[in-house]
Order: structure tokens, then C-alpha cells, then sequence
């Protein structure tokens, strides 16, 4: 029987674990810096090129949808968007936000509660560097909301619907695999969005070039937050409550990592 010599000093972790000799979450503050970079050049770019090099012709376009809808207004559809528009204003997501990142820590879902919270953080980061380089102004028809300081592009509204109600999909995707949840889930996140962006469109307050680009504006900041949580290593074996699920152990939970 021969005995093994262990050396002083030696490494004693596992050869197979996989080492991670830089802080865990370096990496995710590196993918959020650049993905803020990226969208934040990406959007001032576009709006650069609606302003100043498609304006009279998608510019033109952008006009004549918006005195289409002024002139077809109704009581009925002033109630509807009005309602839709209310619903992501700041303090609404907040709560809303701060509700469902709070049922996912109790059920600790880790890594869907941060990328939840993360895109609405380089959401709200990138438009307010955006909006007010380009100063994009504001359709030129009656507006049923208080015009805000910030200007038409892109539209605020429609990137929080988009982040907030596919962020929502992605987790229910993420911890379920009941049909009936991921299709509701679903059905919301296309329609929400859309109707979130006619009613801006609707009531005067953006170019319908300004919510296109905002809701792939919210699908870029997904983007971002789920490389980021990704970049974040796992730790071994298996937890209850959806932290940390081993996929052969439960081939029926899905995590966004």
C-alpha cells in the first residue's frame, strides 16, 4: 500500500472544479460597463440618423402617423392609453419591480431577481443619457399627458413595459415549465408593449420611430443583464427553491444561467 506525501503549501481544491481567481462578479460589472456603452452609442447614433438624415422622408412618415391619430381621437381610446401610460410611470415599475424581485428572493431565485433588477437599472441608466443629447422634439400635435423635461427620443415607456413584462416571461420560462403560465406570460409581453406604445403615439407624446426603437431598446437591456448574470459562476451542487438546481437532478426547472 503505498501512502501519498502531501505537500505544504499544495492547492487542496478539486483539479476538476473550475477556478475563478478573480472576484465572482467582476466580470458581470464589466458586461453591464460595456453593454451601457454599446446601447448608449447605439441609440445616439439612430437618433442622430432620424433627426438629421431620414427626417424628411421616416421623419415625414412619423408626422403624418401622428396628425392620422390626433384627428381619430376617441373618449374611449383617451381612457385606455391614459390607463396603459399610467401604468409605467417611475413609481408604478418601481413597486411593481421591487414586488417581483421580492418574491423571487424569498424563493430564492437569485439569479432571476438580479437580472430583473439589472435591466431596468441600465434601462433607466442609458435612456436618461440618451434623451437629452438628442433632444428630439416632441410631435407636433395636441398632447393629452404634461410634457416632460426629457425629450421624444426614445420612448422611456415603451423600454420599461418591454424590460418589465419579458423580464417576467423570461423568469416564468426560467422556473416553471407549466404551459398555461408561460403562455400567459407570453401573450403579455407582446401585447403590453405594443399597446404601452400606441398609447404614447396616440396621445401626442412620441414618433412612432421613438417606441420601435424603444422596445428594442428593452430587448437590448435584457440582453446585457442576462450576459451579466451569466458571467457570475455558479457555485457546486444543488439547493431547494430554485437558487441552485442541478439540470440532471431536475430536468424540469430551467435557470436563466
Amino acid at each position: 500500500m503505498t501512502a501519498t506525501t502531501r505537500v505544504p503549501g499544495a492547492d487542496d481544491s478539486d483539479p476538476a472544479e473550475p477556478q475563478h481567481p478573480n472576484h465572482p462578479y467582476r466580470s458581470a460589472l464589466w458586461v453591464l460597463a460595456i453593454g451601457y456603452l454599446v446601447l448608449t452609442v447605439a441609440l445616439l447614433l439612430i437618433g442622430v440618423v432620424l433627426m438629421h438624415v431620414v427626417d424628411s422622408t421616416v421623419g415625414r412618415w412619423d408626422e403624418h402617423v401622428n396628425e392620422w391619430l390626433a384627428r381619430r381621437r376617441t373618449q374611449e381610446w383617451n381612457d385606455i392609453t391614459d390607463v396603459a401610460t399610467r401604468m409605467v410611470e417611475t413609481l408604478p415599475v418601481i413597486v411593481a419591480a421591487a414586488v417581483v424581485a421580492g418574491i423571487l428572493a424569498i424563493a430564492r431565485r437569485w439569479r432571476e431577481a438580479a437580472m430583473f433588477v439589472l435591466a431596468l437599472v441600465v434601462e433607466i441608466t442609458v435612456f436618461l443619457s440618451v434623451t437629452f443629447l438628442i433632444g428630439r422634439p416632441r410631435p407636433d400635435v395636441p398632447r393629452l399627458n404634461s410634457t416632460p423635461s426629457t425629450s421624444s427620443f426614445p420612448s422611456g415607456h415603451t423600454a420599461a413595459a418591454t424590460v418589465f413584462t419579458v423580464g417576467v416571461a423570461l423568469i416564468v420560462f426560467s422556473c416553471t415549465r407549466n404551459r398555461l403560465a408561460r403562455a400567459i406570460t407570453v401573450v403579455i409581453a407582446v401585447i403590453f408593449p405594443i399597446l404601452v406604445g400606441f398609447s404614447r403615439v396616440y396621445r401626442g407624446m412620441h414618433h412612432p420611430t421613438d417606441v420601435m426603437v424603444g422596445a428594442a431598446f428593452g430587448l437590448g437591456c435584457l440582453y446585457v443583464a442576462v450576459l451579466a448574470v451569466r458571467t457570475v459562476p455558479l457555485r457546486r451542487g444543488a439547493e431547494h427553491h430554485g437558487e441552485i438546481v442541478d439540470d440532471e437532478r431536475h430536468p424540469e426547472v430551467k435557470r436563466i444561467a
